[in-house]
């Protein structure tokens, strides 16, 4: 009896473990960026325009406070706007993760990055 009840409380706590580990979500539940909801098949260029890219991802607009740091943690391009006025757009892809740069104009932004991505990438409030 003894060894039956080792042997159940090793596989319930495997199985507690490999449930954890393995939540079938899509990530972190921090995660700003919603890949569900994203425009496949462009990207948001340095001029502000829709670039034509089959292999490329945008985000919706994402609300972006400038005194809030926000972390990403693969290479993306990041486009700045000030209600719907188009500031600037960045690339990121050396050194992740990294901390985006603040631009104090900035109320939201939009995340563009490769399809390959999708299930990893994250922007996330530090």
């Amino acid at each position: 009896m003894n060894n039956f009840f080792k042997l159940f409380m090793i596989t319930v706590l495997s199985v507690t473990i490999l449930a954890a580990c393995g939540s079938g979500g899509s990530g972190n539940a921090d995660n700003l960026i919603d890949a569900g909801s994203a425009t496949e098949g462009s990207w948001v260029g340095y001029n502000g325009d829709e670039v034509e890219d089959a292999e490329m991802v945008t985000s919706e607009l994402i609300p972006y406070d400038p005194n809030t740091d926000y972390e990403i943690n693969r290479s993306s391009y990041v486009s700045y706007f000030n209600g719907d006025e188009f500031i600037e757009t960045k690339l990121y892809g050396e050194d992740l993760p990294l901390t985006i740069d603040s631009i104090e104009e900035a109320d939201g932004i939009k995340v563009s990055f490769n399809q390959y991505n999708k299930d990893a990438i994250e922007l996330v409030e530090k």
